[in-house]
């Protein structure tokens, strides 16, 4: 049987190398969780920048649909200009044609 010294000395080795090896799990997991948030953020700021590119790629589109929608308005504000100035002269024309006939 071990005396009570030798039991102390066993116990204080366990605690020892049980805290040692806590240590190094422990280490072990927070390099791995670092690599793994690196890695994590890695990803998202690629993800982050290609889509900040298709925004980009977005507004490039909206803004020649926004500037192409203003000139078809525009035509169409001419057109129904010129369509009205047109009927405006034919009404004249008539009138006129009324009384020289």
């Amino acid at each position: 049987m071990l005396e009570q010294k030798d039991l102390d000395m066993l116990k204080n080795m366990m605690e020892t190398v049980m805290k040692t090896t806590e240590e190094s799990i422990l280490m072990k997991v927070d390099e791995k969780l670092l690599k793994s948030e690196t890695l994590v953020l890695g990803e998202i700021e690629r993800t982050r920048s290609y889509l900040e590119k298709q925004i980009e790629k977005v507004q490039k589109n909206m803004d020649e649909l926004n500037q192409y929608y203003r000139i078809t308005k525009l035509e169409a504000d001419n057109t129904a200009l010129w369509l009205r100035l047109i009927d405006g002269l034919s009404k004249r024309v008539e009138e006129l044609e009324k009384k020289t006939a």
